[in-house]
């Protein structure tokens, strides 16, 4: 879920932004109004989809370095005096980050979702208290406490006054509905309460919103209503409380810029083909961040890709790294900071790397088989013989209380790759 987030909201910052810089201002009302909406879904589902990096750089001739998914480091210090070696492991501090974070986000979520609706509900009960008369396939309705006009769905809310006297208001406001302007307004308020904490999104909800002005009211000049008058009456209305967040409204405060679109030029259509430029910014953005929780190791050392399948010869039984298994082996019972623990308790700094003054980080690829024991147990690098060997001597000793991963309801092997780093008191 955090790393959906994350992912999610860099694309998103970077597809707002580029609208913001470069397609805010053209004539493309409902272009830009679908583009925005699908480059907000597509965004927010691309992380969702598995990339296999390697494979797209191999069929362009190119060199993909390997990656291994790592557990917690272990960091071992040599103690000045005479005996056991006392270190850390990086697996965080005593007080829980992850869960503070996430009680923030899950606030923002619960606040932005109660701003939205409160504001729905003020319309549904309006609405409701007040029946309305048919417009073509719409609702109009005309309560007394009403001043300004809005839409939402398939129901126009209008003054009395406006009713009578303005025709072209009643216009907007059924152009508003025809365009189902309503269920973007709902689809971005939903965008905002997953990323609340992100200003750009409610930018683009109110850049949105200014688009649903623009589509309309070029919608309502060309049947045939006079410009000049349809100007001057938005600026008859222009000042107005807007109670009513989540539904257009005829009185949109940004009228200055309304009317200068209303006068603007079109612009070339070939400025549509600006959005390709996001492509090649999405994809960098995916391959920069596919390996989040993966660490590059050196390309010979003859280890598999982590994001292939590892197949044993002995009885060809597929090994999966731990990333892609769907259920996660356990040790003893715990995850997986429970076994760097026990790896760290059994851990020696060798007394002749102490004394040679060797330092460095050893990384070891192991297997949890399907009854629970280690294998294959190998030094992917290190910086000298004597601190590989205690660090597969450690891991060695681990008693087979391992649970198998499992995938689609069957125990599977699962390749596990393991940091340890060897450092002097000095260091």
């Amino acid at each position: 879920m955090t790393v959906w987030i994350l992912k999610s909201t860099l694309l998103l910052t970077a597809f707002y932004a580029f609208f913001m810089l470069f397609m805010r201002k053209t004539t493309f009302f409902r272009f830009n109004r679908i583009v925005l909406l699908a480059g907000t879904a597509a965004c927010m589902l691309l992380p969702l989809i598995k990339f296999n990096i390697g494979s797209a750089a191999a069929m362009l001739g190119l060199h993909a370095p390997d990656v291994v998914l790592q557990l917690p480091q272990i960091v071992l210090t040599e103690v000045p005096a005479a005996g056991s070696p006392s270190g850390e492991v990086e697996t965080g501090g005593s007080f829980n980050w992850s869960l503070l974070l996430t009680a923030i986000y899950v606030t923002g979520c619960a606040a932005a979702l109660t701003f939205s609706a409160s504001s729905l509900l003020r319309i549904l009960r309006l609405i409701r208290k007040n029946p309305g008369t048919a417009y073509r396939e719409c609702k109009v309705h005309t309560p007394a406490s009403v001043t300004h006009s809005f839409s939402f769905m398939n129901h126009i809310v209008m003054s009395r006054s406006d009713y009578g006297n303005h025709p072209e208001i009643l216009l907007h406001e059924y152009m508003h509905t025809r365009l189902r302007h309503s269920v973007d307004v709902l689809f971005m308020s939903l965008v905002c309460a997953l990323y609340w904490f992100n200003p750009l999104v409610w930018i683009m909800l109110s850049e949105l919103r200014m688009l649903h002005e623009y589509e309309t009211d070029e919608a309502v000049l060309k049947h045939g209503i006079d410009a000049t008058q349809y100007q001057l009456l938005l600026v008859r209305k222009a000042v107005g409380d807007r109670r009513f967040l989540i539904a257009n409204s005829f009185n949109h405060c940004k009228l200055k810029n309304r009317i200068t679109m209303m006068q603007k030029l079109k612009t070339s259509k070939w400025a549509r083909l600006a959005y390709i430029a996001c492509l090649p910014l999405f994809a960098l953005i995916l391959s920069s961040s596919s390996a989040e929780d993966l660490q590059s190791t050196p390309s010979d050392t003859g280890v598999p890709a982590a994001n292939e399948l590892i197949t044993t010869p002995a009885d060809q039984q597929e090994v999966i790294r731990y990333a892609d298994v769907e259920v996660k082996p356990k040790f003893n019972g715990g995850d997986v900071n429970d076994f760097t623990k026990w790896v760290f308790s059994h851990l020696e700094y060798p007394q002749e790397a102490r004394k040679a003054k060797i330092t460095g980080r050893v990384t070891v690829q192991f297997t949890i088989n399907t009854d629970g024991s280690l294998s294959d147990i190998t030094v992917l690098a290190g910086p000298h013989e004597t601190l590989n060997n205690a660090a597969v001597s450690a891991i060695s000793q681990a008693p087979s209380s391992w649970t198998p991963g499992y995938e689609d309801g069957k125990p599977v092997a699962v390749s596990y790759v393991m940091p340890i780093l060897f450092q002097l008191r000095n260091e």
